[in-house]
């Protein structure tokens, strides 16, 4: 009994010295959420409040991979399953929602989870349990870096889009004065700082730095300032309504400046919703927004089963939830009937030149790079003109 014991004993600590080793933690809740006929999986949508124009089409893109796969009869004889949380685009509800599906609803992953803050709440949670956070919809940095072997990004960086953009501006509109109206938080930070790192390699003057707490809805105090100190240049740290806002507040005091969004604000809301308000807004983003008489037939396909399945148009949140589950569920299929998340990892890292129909940046990741597009070298830069957003080209920096 003695021997026994202490054999039980040392295969414990040798499998928590592997695990220490591979940067697992928690290895023993790792491989949660998998059971002979199913593979649950777990997201937070912010599918109320001023964010779910994001939320809502994200969850019903992710929903739609996971459906798809399921009619097919699944991944190697098991169905998938997607639990859903509402995080309304507040942390202590991220909170809330993460701790559900990680220990009530033991999700195998965490897959398109959306928001900068909301995930810098579940993320770590996560990642201590041995959990994958993989692909949240969110350009943050901190979604792949530091390097974790359970967390992957797949969206162009905030701050590389921000580089790109600013580069574009100085050497095609002579711009030599920037600005950066930004949210007050870990994603405004993101796009403060692609700006503050561009102008300072091309030699600009230091930029122009004025914020707005989440949900803000008046911008007054904040474009009086970019207008008083010259600025040409209003880098956006915003999303939907910060974007109309900020842009019709500058009207109204007779301030034109050139305003470009990031992604987080590329979306056909920022147009439909906008009447006119944000003519002339530039947008960078790394997949262009479908519009149905320009589509391919195979993205008009998917578009018309997007509308059947949930009775909307498919926008560009759509796709984003899309292409983050439907590469995810690709990496599960690579990793075999014996799904661990160590193994999906792997599978993950396999991932080459995935090119999903929608004409987006391609993935690819290696077992030292988990940020799928190319960050210097995927960006787009496209411009409202009338009733939607027209692609003016690819920008680098």
């Amino acid at each position: 009994m003695k021997r026994r014991s202490l054999l039980q004993i040392s295969l414990v600590a040798a499998t928590a010295m592997a695990a220490a080793v591979s940067g697992f933690v928690g290895i023993a809740s790792a491989d949660q959420g998998v059971y002979d006929d199913k593979i649950v999986l777990g997201s937070h949508q912010p599918l109320s409040g001023p964010v779910a124009l994001w939320g809502v089409p994200v969850t019903n893109g992710m929903r739609m991979a996971v459906d798809e796969v399921n009619e097919k009869g699944g991944i190697n004889g098991r169905m998938i399953e997607l639990i859903v949380e509402d995080s309304a685009y507040q942390q202590n509800k991220a909170a809330q929602a993460g701790d559900k599906l990680l220990k009530k609803d033991k999700v195998f992953a965490l897959v398109g989870a959306l928001g900068t803050p909301t995930n810098m709440v579940t993320m770590p949670r996560a990642l201590k349990m041995g959990v994958m956070n993989v692909f949240p919809v969110t350009a943050a940095n901190e979604m792949y870096e530091p390097y974790h072997k359970l967390k992957f990004g797949g969206f162009t960086p905030y701050s590389d889009q921000m580089q790109a953009a600013v580069k574009y501006f100085v050497d095609n509109k002579g711009i030599k004065k920037i600005g950066v109206l930004y949210q007050d938080d870990d994603f405004g930070k993101n796009v403060l700082h692609g700006c503050e790192d561009q102008a300072k390699d091309m030699g600009l003057p230091e930029v122009v730095k004025t914020n707005f707490k989440r949900g803000a809805k008046d911008f007054s105090s904040q474009i009086a300032q970019l207008k008083s100190e010259g600025v040409e240049l209003v880098c956006l740290g915003t999303i939907i309504g910060e974007t109309i806002g900020s842009m019709a507040t500058a009207k109204k005091i007779g301030y034109d400046p050139i305003f470009v969004v990031s992604s987080a604000g590329y979306v056909p809301e920022n147009v439909t919703l906008a009447k006119g308000l944000t003519e002339g807004l530039y947008g960078t983003s790394q997949t262009p927004i479908p519009y149905y008489d320009e589509a391919t037939p195979e993205v008009k396909a998917w578009m018309d089963d997007y509308k059947k399945r949930f009775g909307d148009d498919a926008v560009l949140q759509s796709i984003a939830g899309y292409d983050a589950m439907d590469v995810f569920l690709t990496a599960i299929e690579k990793a075999g009937p014996d799904v661990t998340a160590e193994k999906v990892a792997e599978a993950i890292e396999s991932i080459k030149d995935y090119n999903s129909i929608f004409g987006g940046a391609p993935y690819s990741f290696s077992a030292e790079d988990h940020l799928g597009p190319d960050a210097r070298n995927s960006a787009r830069l496209s411009q409202v003109v009338g009733d939607r957003w027209k692609l003016i080209g690819p920008i680098s920096y």
